[in-house]
């Protein structure tokens, strides 16, 4: 397996065009396994721990005229506690990026509807289906 970066840090080649995706997320072994399961995808991943880091991330991508094709943020592992508090600041921030939230376990209908009102789907993650994020992000970015 290749080496992936524990903090804030974004990895590219420059010989092709990859996916530019933003990974919320502060725990390294969720890290490890998000990037495990896009093996495959031609992707620069640029992590950040935490909301305030990611809506800074997003401002620099936008002026350097590099967005990210997609961000994705943790429902469970985030420093703030929720995937919806990060999604909530980054769309207060302005933030207009297409946004993936993901988990390990189904959410309540009222969390579901929350990630709705910010136009953000979510996905559970299933060992059963290691595929779905591959789809889920190609889906996205083609929207």
């Amino acid at each position: 397996m290749k080496k992936q970066p524990d903090s804030s840090a974004t990895i590219a080649n420059p010989e092709t065009d990859p996916l530019r995706l933003l990974y919320v997320e502060s725990h390294w072994l969720s890290r490890k396994t998000v990037w495990y399961l896009m093996q495959g995808v031609d992707c620069v991943w640029t992590y950040a721990d935490n909301a305030a880091q990611a809506v800074a991330l997003v401002v620099q991508s936008h002026k350097k005229s590099t967005p990210f094709d997609v961000l994705i943020v943790d429902h469970h592992q985030t420093a703030e506690g929720s995937g919806l508090r990060v999604v909530r600041t980054l769309r207060e921030a302005g933030c207009k990026d297409t946004i993936l939230a993901i988990g390990l376990d189904e959410i309540t209908p009222v969390e579901k509807q929350r990630y709705e009102k910010f136009d953000v789907p979510f996905l559970v993650l299933t060992p059963q289906n290691p595929a779905d994020l591959k789809t889920a992000v190609r889906e996205a970015v083609q929207k």
